[in-house]
C-alpha cells in the first residue's frame, strides 16, 4: 500500500514538472487573457458538474488555507487574477499536485485524483470573472 502511494505521489510530481514546464511564469491576467490561460491544458469550465465538484472539494480540502470560494485567508487569493507562482491552468495544476517548495502549501496529488484538481481548477476559473467584477465595482462606488 504505501508504495502506491509513493508512485503515484512520484508520478503527480512527474505530471505536475511537465504540465509547469509548458510555457513562462505569468504574473496576473486580465479577462482578455483568462480563456487562453485556461485552455493550456483540458480544463472542464464549461461543465455545471465538473464546476460543481470542483467547487465541493475545494471547500473540503482548500478552504480553510485559501478562504471560501477561493476568496483568500491565509493562503493567497485564487479569484482575484493574480498568480506569483504563474497563473496558466498548467501552473495552478503543478502547485496543487507538487506542492510549493519553502511554503506552507502541500503537495496534493497523492490525496486529489487529476480529475479533482482539474475540477478545482475549473471552479477557480468560473468563479474568478464574477470576483473580479465584484472587486471592481466596490472600487467604482
Amino acid at each position: 500500500m504505501r508504495v502506491q502511494h509513493i508512485i503515484k505521489f512520484i508520478g503527480a510530481l512527474l505530471f505536475a514538472a511537465l504540465l509547469s514546464s509548458l510555457g513562462p511564469v505569468g504574473v496576473a491576467f486580465a479577462d482578455e487573457d483568462a480563456e487562453r490561460l485556461a485552455n493550456d491544458m483540458p480544463i472542464p469550465m464549461d461543465n455545471p458538474d465538473a464546476v460543481a465538484k470542483g467547487k465541493e472539494r475545494f471547500g473540503e480540502r482548500c478552504g480553510y488555507c485559501h478562504g471560501g470560494g477561493g476568496k483568500g485567508a491565509k493562503g493567497p487569493c485564487l479569484v482575484c487574477g493574480h498568480f506569483k507562482r504563474g497563473g496558466k491552468s498548467s501552473n495552478i495544476y503543478a502547485n496543487i499536485a507538487g506542492g510549493v517548495p519553502n511554503s506552507q502549501m502541500g503537495a496534493f496529488g497523492t490525496t486529489l485524483s487529476q480529475d479533482e484538481i482539474l475540477n478545482i481548477i475549473a471552479f477557480l476559473r468560473a468563479t474568478t470573472p464574477a470576483h473580479l467584477k465584484d472587486l471592481a465595482e466596490k472600487q467604482n462606488q
